[in-house]
């Protein structure tokens, strides 16, 4: 019982940082996929989908949380200077 109170307070931390920093009109996947990009060097559609934590959703959901995070402006992407195949998607500061 302990933990799912622990687990609920540290929920509720969450909702509050996330309503502090703005994001909190984005869906839970734009919210994670923000969050690899952001904590991650070099981070793109592949390798999102390659990560543990992301192969509970499709490929199209990724590309379409990515999709809204470009046209929110919140992440850029430009082509990778080693695989020109890949966009490399940073936070906007």
């Amino acid at each position: 019982m302990k933990a799912l109170e622990k687990l609920f307070e540290l929920r509720r931390s969450l909702d509050t940082y996330e309503r502090e920093m703005g994001f909190d009109q984005l869906s839970e996947v734009e919210k994670s996929v923000l969050e690899f990009v952001m904590h991650s060097k070099d981070a793109n559609i592949t390798k999102i989908t390659k990560d543990q934590y992301f192969m509970k959703y499709s490929l199209s959901t990724i590309k379409r949380a990515v999709g809204v995070l470009l046209t929110e402006n919140i992440i850029t992407a430009t082509q990778s200077s080693v695989d020109k195949r890949a966009m490399v998607l940073e936070y906007n500061k």
